[in-house]
């Protein structure tokens, strides 16, 4: 995906972003989405994006609301340290994206405002969703950033799950949305479904040279590798 109408649809699609306005909400998340679609290199392209309202942790400029007194400024402090997000304490909704290139890409639209920021996907060190019954937030640490994407219960734990695997993608080395786990399953079902499929050199071949990449990056073990091999020079 490049386009900001079809990383809305994404996010509509799979539950991961609602509207609470419906007349202007659906336009002005197209408008958060229009700044990662500026802001996306030559060749990189969205693989999931998703909306959230956005709570950034910076206790250095935390100050009290207009009319709030002592405890509750407290109160709100303590439930920023633990991740315990509430609706109000923050800034708004904002667009995410993750892209092939290894960066979670976040944009909030307002006018003469623009707020964009990336990181890449390798400097996140928690991942963190804290839910109460219907409501929760993901925490997000990485080395200089940390904020919290706050809404429903079910579509917290749907974004920390979409970030976790895409963590996992960029360990092992492939942007594709499919986890270390799932690639070598499906890679030993090929293998099983092959031993009934009569072997050709030409095609065969190339899939050896897939298993021994396969190999190299740990995805299946050297005797799985072996017994294919085997196979394919009999």
């Amino acid at each position: 995906m490049k386009k900001a109408d079809a990383m809305y649809a994404y996010a509509r699609n799979h539950k991961l972003g609602q509207n609470i306005t419906p007349f202007l909400g659906g336009w002005l998340q197209r408008k958060h989405f229009s700044l990662i679609e500026a802001a996306l290199g030559k060749d990189e392209e969205v693989i999931a994006s998703f909306i959230g309202r956005h709570h950034s942790e910076d206790l250095e400029n935390f100050k009290p609301l207009t009319g709030e007194d002592q405890q509750d400024f407290e109160e709100r402090i303590r439930a920023q340290q633990t991740g315990k997000v509430r609706y109000f304490d923050c800034k708004g909704f904002h667009a995410y994206a993750i892209t092939d290139a290894g960066r979670l890409i976040f944009a909030r639209w307002v006018p003469f405002n623009h707020d964009y920021k990336s990181i890449p996907l390798n400097n996140i060190n928690t991942i963190n969703p804290n839910t109460r019954i219907f409501w929760g937030s993901v925490r997000i640490e990485s080395f200089r950033e940390v904020f919290s994407i706050f809404w429903t219960k079910k579509t917290v734990f749907a974004i920390a799950k979409l970030l976790e695997d895409s963590k996992s993608d960029m360990q092992d080395g492939v942007m594709d949305g499919i986890t270390s786990a799932k690639r070598a399953r499906q890679m030993r079902q090929e293998s099983t479904a092959a031993k009934s499929v009569p072997l050709t050199t030409e095609t065969n071949f190339e899939k050896l040279k897939e298993r021994k990449k396969a190999l190299d990056e740990g995805l299946i073990t050297p005797e799985e590798y072996e017994a294919y091999k085997r196979r394919f020079l009999e």
